[in-house]
């Protein structure tokens, strides 16, 4: 019995030997594998700094993209109020349940965000050496974020902004304890679902916060942060003031653009001025493993609290209706800073939940039993009646496209923001496949709908119904006078 217990105590002490062993060579291989990653990243912003220090041109800006320029009309026509043309076969064709996709929870209050926590896979010498850690508190649209106060990422651009002194602030800020509030930011952009224009923006707020309001300081530090997180983003001097220039999936109407290597890059204006440039002073090459792309579509909203109640009123056949709704006040300022892209995207972006949530609750039993081209029409004079129109050059002295969560706010909206707002609800409420028609100046919609008969486009062999959220009183199967003999283009819309 002796004999086997010292047996069983040498094994354990052979196997403790053993895993101290291993433990130790796997600390070896670790505090080696750490160093080469830390060579690697210290050669590669070196190289990339000496880059920034010698090679710069000047570029000729053009003044950016126009969208269309036709004017709009600054009065709407109104039809003669008549009654629905429906077939046999329509009228007996009625909605047994609305198509209601499952509103999912989120967020009530700024309270209710966490981030999580991840370990990162390497760590410098003085992060892991810090016990007592300060934080940097930053207000996005009333989402609290919490950042390790680096005090070191403060870096002031020293006497003008020029190819020497911008090469001198990537170098300090990447030898700054950086890597805890890239983490922390990239946890953020997964937790408030934020897209990449919502990161940009995040970034940028967060180097304000850091740089106490400095705009060229705010926006270097977004320059690195992005570059850092893989985006293919330059920073650019004109007049002795710096711009950020990013390359997009995405058209982006109205902001100067220059070309390098078949790539447009954008300068993007983050704090909502509009930008005149005749030339810009910026490098050619890119920063290693920058390569991602930015894309402006918003196929989720981020997440974000901030509800406001509002009614509307509307009527159909001679019946009023009252609708309460909510839009979210923090979503609408997200979205006042998003540029002016392609109309793809503002078809092809929600409602917040509970936006969507309270107009079902409110149009649900309006809707439910009606057949498919009532219902399409009530939709139709909701949108057409429930908002007020004016142009865009009456509202906001330029043109400017709202996403559907941005006309519940708005206290006028125009033909493509009507257009946008009754697509969705089609597609949502309805399960019915819609399209945009784009015309000189104006913007509407057709919706897959047979056996109605009425003014229609055919694409792909399939017949669409004219809707137009702008014709005052119009039916389905209307056309707006003007453009009754015009041949649109056709903006494809996601039916998911």
């Amino acid at each position: 019995m002796k004999n086997k217990i010292r047996i069983i105590i040498a094994c354990l002490l052979i196997l403790n030997t053993v895993h101290l062993l291993a433990q130790s060579d796997y600390e070896k291989w670790l505090k080696k594998d750490q160093q080469k990653f830390d060579d690697y990243k210290t050669e590669q912003d070196k190289l990339f700094m000496q880059f920034l220090e010698d090679d710069w041109k000047q570029f000729q800006v053009f003044q950016g993209l126009k969208a269309d320029d036709t004017p709009k009309p600054a009065e709407i026509p109104q039809a003669e109020p008549q009654p629905l043309q429906q077939t046999e076969i329509e009228r007996n064709d009625r909605i047994k349940e609305l198509f209601v996709p499952k509103i999912h929870k989120s967020m009530k209050s700024p309270g209710d965000l966490k981030v999580k926590e991840e370990t990162a896979q390497f760590k410098t010498k003085k992060q892991t050496q810090k016990t007592d850690v300060l934080s940097l508190n930053v207000d996005f649209y009333e989402a609290p974020i919490s950042l390790p106060d680096e005090t070191s990422l403060k870096i002031s651009l020293k006497g003008k902004p020029n190819n020497e002194s911008i090469a001198e602030y990537w170098k300090k800020i990447s030898n700054a304890e950086f890597e805890g509030s890239l983490q922390k930011t990239e946890s953020y952009k997964k937790s408030l679902a934020l897209n990449d224009w919502g990161y940009c923006m995040l970034l940028y707020d967060i180097g304000k916060v850091i740089n106490n309001g400095d705009e060229a300081e705010a926006l270097l530090f977004t320059w690195f942060m992005l570059n850092k997180s893989g985006y293919d983003t330059k920073i650019g001097y004109s007049n002795e003031q710096v711009y950020l220039l990013m390359p997009s999936k995405d058209e982006i109407f109205g902001a100067p653009y220059f070309t390098i290597d078949n790539r447009r890059f954008y300068v993007m204006s983050l704090d909502g001025k509009e930008l005149e440039l005749g030339s810009m002073y910026t490098y050619e090459g890119d920063y290693p493993d920058a390569n991602k792309i930015v894309s402006l579509n918003l196929n989720t909203l981020p997440v974000l609290c901030g509800n406001v109640p509002k009614q509307v009123n509307f009527s159909y056949n001679g019946t009023n209706y009252t609708i309460k709704y909510t839009y979210n006040k923090n979503i609408v300022n997200f979205l006042n800073t998003y540029p002016h892209t392609s109309y793809p995207i503002y078809f092809n972006t929600p409602l917040m939940d509970q936006s969507y949530s309270s107009l079902v609750e409110q149009l649900k039993p309006i809707l439910s039993g009606k057949s498919k081209s009532e219902a399409l029409n009530i939709l139709l004079r909701f949108v057409q009646t429930a908002f007020e129109y004016k142009t865009d050059q009456q509202q906001f002295g330029k043109e400017k496209c709202l996403f559907a969560e941005e006309t519940l706010f708005y206290p006028y909206c125009d033909c493509e923001d009507r257009s946008v707002i009754f697509a969705y609800l089609v597609k949502k409420l309805l399960g019915l496949e819609v399209i945009g028609l784009d015309y000189p100046g104006h913007i509407a919609t057709a919706v897959k709908i047979d056996n109605v008969p009425g003014d229609h486009v055919m694409v792909n062999g399939k017949k669409y119904l004219i809707c137009d959220p702008t014709y005052i009183n119009a039916n389905i199967g209307m056309s707006m006078p003007r453009y009754k003999n015009v041949k649109p283009e056709i903006v494809q819309i996601s039916q998911k």
